[in-house]
């Protein structure tokens, strides 16, 4: 018989979305699974066949999933039986295979194992594509009556059920039922075409967005006041407004509490956005959960990728890069910007690597240091302290601002540990100061996060304890703010108080500055704040709101420290305004431990 009766079967035309199907399942280079092999070895034992066996087709390949009996099935798709079962989406008898014009010539029917008698029921997604077959064959001639029939196909309805199953474990929400991070990432990995042989070849553009309906912030308050029942039903209430408002546009994933992915249908890569953006009347409407009707901030990012396996898989973060943009910014929507996306990145590498900084022996230099800018007592004109400010000098980058790393360290717990270093290194600092002869009062900075640590008096005393230094002679910092009226947080004040240190109220005149509510708090110190200190020489309305916050400070007895003194001229202005301590760039700017001390031995008469 001549050798094209083998050929391969003619593909139907369906044949790219029923490889797009098979693909998207993810089931070709999973392991064994004991319900299929069952299915197989009910196969072999109620047909009495040789050998029963679950098969998946791919562009080339058979792929085979489950078989109960002898080998007895190509790997090659053109010499497979399944092939022609899958090519018609329908039950497929052969009854004598040497005695067929399609399969005489085949190497399993010509030679071993001799395979007589076949007989495929395809494996069909709920989509109607046949992905496979479930198949018995025999030795020998044989044929299936209608009941045979029947019952094969239903047990590759159950195969193919089995299949689906495990494609959905840990990759479907449990509280929405929709797909979730795992699904949207195999989804985005399907994309890329199976017979892109080129390193970024791409065949299209897709839009990713990611958006939070309700915000972390809302939908903890949600939660904490009106319950976790009525918090779920209205994250699934979300979810299916956003797949109504999106049917046709893109697939709808769940991926955390209120953050929902979007990812746009073929050939809609360039409309989602704008489509996103015409959907701000029906986000607005009130969202119902258990009869209680909620107004639900939402927030998005989207990203446009080309359909290459790199783009494809960065796409979630870029998404991410863009949603955080636009929460920061409080838009509804935000595109990727790969500027702020390397900002982004920038920032997630130094909260990463500041771990690394807290490790003693940085080499040359490196890893967190502390520089200390002296205070002028004004009365005086000497120096008897000083303020200590952290640095860090990274491994690679160089020089990180404080501006730039310790506004990112207070939103983390990483402020615990950061703190602790600072607390410490400065106490040894002091401690090794005492030792040469050279008392220094110091003011050490620490972050609201700080005070809500139960343990932080304990451990300033035992940092005190274990360098030798007097609790009088540190002073603490803070920026004053409404966080401070947590009665939690105004008791462990006092403490701090009661335990002998200072307590400085930092950036005064900038932030919260009400005088009736530092009647709680036990501040000994007011630091005035540099942005009202610049510009005193040039500016007579700095001048009358500095004098004025100086003047009522007096009146309540607090300690003033003005800091950002860069002229004579503001410096005399502050000393014939009666402030206790001065601060910058005209006196000394921060200084290393060695050059502080020698500053502090100096006289300066002369100022």
């Amino acid at each position: 018989m001549a050798n094209d009766s083998m050929a391969l079967t003619a593909w139907p035309g369906d044949e790219p979305q029923r490889l797009a199907a098979l693909h998207a399942l993810h089931l070709l280079d999973t392991g064994t699974s004991e319900d299929l092999d069952n299915i197989t070895r009910l196969c072999h034992s109620l047909f009495e066949v040789s050998g029963a066996y679950i098969s998946l087709i791919d562009a080339r390949q058979q792929w085979i999933k489950s078989q109960s009996g002898p080998d007895m099935c190509a790997a090659s798709r053109e010499l497979s039986f399944c092939d022609h079962t899958v090519s018609q989406r329908a039950l497929m008898l052969v009854e004598d295979a040497a005695a067929d014009a399609r399969f005489a010539d085949n190497p399993l029917v010509a030679g071993p194992p001799y395979i007589r008698f076949y007989a495929g029921a395809p494996l069909l997604t709920p989509e109607g594509h046949a992905i496979g077959a479930l198949c018995v064959t025999d030795t020998r001639r044989r044929s299936f009556d209608a009941a045979q029939r029947r019952q094969l196909q239903q047990l590759a309805a159950l195969a193919m059920s089995q299949l689906l199953l495990r494609r959905a474990i840990g990759r479907v929400d449990s509280l929405t039922a929709m797909p979730n991070k795992y699904q949207l990432r195999e989804d985005l990995a399907s994309l890329v075409p199976v017979d892109a042989s080129a390193q970024g070849a791409s065949t299209g553009l897709r839009s990713l967005a990611y958006i939070d309906m309700p915000d972390a912030t809302t939908s903890f308050e949600i939660a904490s006041v009106l319950g976790p029942r009525i918090h779920d039903e209205l994250i699934r209430n979300v979810g299916q407004r956003l797949q109504i408002l999106l049917r046709g546009e893109a697939d709808v994933y769940h991926i955390s509490d209120g953050r929902f992915a979007l990812l746009s249908h073929a050939g809609r890569g360039d409309t989602l956005g704008l489509h996103l953006r015409g959907l701000t009347a029906a986000l607005e409407e009130p969202v119902e959960s258990m009869a209680v009707p909620l107004n639900l901030p939402s927030y998005g990012g989207i990203v446009r990728v080309e359909q290459t396996h790199d783009s494809l898989r960065d796409a979630p973060r870029k998404a991410v890069a863009a949603l955080h943009e636009a929460l920061a910014r409080r838009q509804r929507w935000s595109d990727y910007d790969a500027e702020a996306d390397v900002l982004h990145q920038r920032r997630f590498r130094l909260l990463n690597d500041i771990q690394d900084a807290l490790l003693p022996d940085q080499a040359d230099g490196r890893g967190l240091t502390l520089d200390f800018q002296p205070k002028l007592d004004l009365r005086s004109n000497r120096y008897h302290g000083g303020e200590a400010l952290l640095r860090w000098r990274h491994h690679e980058l160089g020089p990180i601002s404080p501006a730039e790393f310790i506004p990112l360290v207070e939103r983390t717990a990483l402020i615990r540990p950061v703190s602790a270093w600072v607390v410490a290194a400065a106490l040894r600092q002091m401690a090794a100061w005492k030792d040469e002869g050279l008392p220094v009062k110091l003011a050490i900075n620490l972050a609201a996060p700080n005070f809500e640590e139960a343990d932080l008096i304990k451990r300033l005393e035992a940092a005190c304890r274990e360098t030798g230094i007097e609790p009088s002679m540190v002073e603490i910092e803070c920026t004053e703010g409404l966080w401070m009226h947590s009665p939690a947080v105004l008791n462990l004040l006092h403490g701090i108080r009661a335990l002998g240190m200072g307590l400085a109220l930092d950036d005064f005149g900038t932030g919260y500055s009400n005088f009736a509510y530092l009647q709680q708090v036990p501040a000994s110190v007011v630091k005035i704040d540099q942005s009202l200190i610049r510009h005193l020489d040039t500016s007579p309305r700095d001048r009358r709101i500095a004098q004025s916050l100086i003047a009522l400070a007096k009146e309540l007895e607090y300690h003033i420290v003005a800091e950002g003194v860069e002229t004579a001229e503001t410096l005399a202005l502050l000393r014939e305004w009666g402030v206790d301590e001065a601060q910058g760039y005209y006196m000394a700017k921060p200084l290393t431990a060695e050059a502080f001390a020698v500053h502090l031995r100096a006289t300066f008469d002369h100022l």
